[in-house]
């Protein structure tokens, strides 16, 4: 444990189920239980029509009952549009412990935009920093549905792709959607590969009550539960939280 966010667990751990991984669930499983960690959840992209989740809930499932070591089957998302409607197959919840929400793209009215198409249309003005950020704020509130567990991986991890920080975003409006992340009793990912949230995010999320994890978004086994910049906010949100120094 160091700062509020446990280090022997990794909630974001890819498989060869993604076809940008190398590494297959057992080789993921077998480091994580070498490296002592105590919750690992293996996690790969879908979209409306995969095919393959059956077999990787199977494939987890071999692994589920080893002692000291809780594995998880996770499935990662984008969010398709404003409404926070989900790139998810059809019957998705079998079998699935766990549903990561992520911003690989824009979520506009009419679906997802690539980034930098995002980012022209800013630089031209027709569209604002604050119309974009509410949007995807908006976008990602939606996406909490109930009766689904979620994370939302890599937090704000969109916003330098399409020109924007994270320290733009308004503190009532981060503020309005902690409250929603908790109240739904979402996890909230602090990730190591995209490095976000920020220390800022990361604390109002934990100021709201929201319970953030440790996930290294690893594509090879190599990275599982390595953390460096996952430990630096771990460590820093304390400090960061009302009443705290």
């Amino acid at each position: 444990m160091s700062g509020c966010i446990a280090l022997d667990e990794d909630f974001h751990v890819h498989s060869t189920f993604s076809d940008d991984a190398s590494s297959t669930v057992a080789e993921n499983v077998n480091v994580a239980r070498e490296r002592g960690l105590r919750t690992l959840c293996l996690t790969d992209h879908v979209r409306r029509d995969t095919t393959w989740v059956p077999d990787f809930v199977a494939a987890v499932a071999e692994h589920r009952h080893g002692p000291g070591l809780r594995v998880l089957a996770g499935v990662e998302a984008k969010v398709l549009d404003t409404c926070g409607r989900l790139d998810v197959p059809a019957g998705l919840d079998d079998g699935i412990d766990l549903v990561l929400v992520a911003d690989h793209q824009f979520p506009a009215d009419n679906g997802p935009l690539h980034p930098a198409e995002v980012r022209a249309v800013i630089e031209d003005g027709a569209m604002t920093a604050g119309e974009a950020i509410e949007r995807l704020c908006t976008a990602t509130a939606n996406a909490i549905a109930p009766g689904r567990p979620l994370l939302l991986a890599h937090l704000f991890s969109l916003l330098p792709k399409i020109g924007l920080t994270e320290e733009m975003v308004p503190m009532p409006l981060l503020a309005d959607l902690a409250a929603r992340v908790a109240r739904a009793d979402v996890l909230v990912e602090v990730n190591e590969k995209w490095s976000c949230p920020s220390v800022r995010t990361a604390a109002a999320m934990a100021d709201a009550g929201v319970h953030l994890v440790a996930g290294s978004d690893s594509h090879h086994c190599t990275q599982i539960g390595a953390y460096a910049g996952v430990r630096r906010t771990a460590d820093a949100v304390p400090r960061a939280l009302p009443g705290e120094s």
